[in-house]
């Protein structure tokens, strides 16, 4: 299986859960977790209580986060350096939230969708 089928199956079955009206915003956070295997990146979902985008912090106002916050990216997917696997993450989510299915539809119900690293600047991809 590929890892978009493995990113889109996580990301239907946490969002399955009931994300709080308190949530106004989503962010997806890159980050690099300790010794796993053939895995150098991951990324996690939140959800944030506001969004401004003139605050490039705004993610930081976490009020919400599902069961399984995060998956593992492969190696062979996301590659070894950090800017390929952003543009490479930003590209998927971007296919995503275009299409019809029910994760696009519920993270297109909130204000903002960004995307990047947890130490750098945040993307937003979409917006109300």
């Amino acid at each position: 299986m590929s890892f978009e089928s493995d990113f889109n199956t996580w990301l239907a079955q946490v969002l399955e859960e009931k994300v709080p009206a308190k949530v106004k915003a989503f962010s997806f956070n890159l980050f690099e977790p300790a010794d796993i295997d053939n895995v150098k990146f991951g990324i996690e979902l939140i959800g944030a209580g506001s969004f401004d985008e003139d605050d490039p912090d705004w993610a930081a106002d976490e009020v919400w986060e599902p069961s399984q916050r995060w998956i593992g990216i492969p190696l062979e997917y996301s590659g070894a350096e950090w800017v390929i696997c952003l543009k490479k993450v930003t590209s998927l989510l971007l296919n995503l939230i275009q299409s019809d299915v029910e994760a696009a539809k519920i993270l297109r119900s909130k204000k903002a969708i960004g995307v990047g690293f947890v130490d750098g600047d945040l993307e937003v991809i979409w917006q109300k």
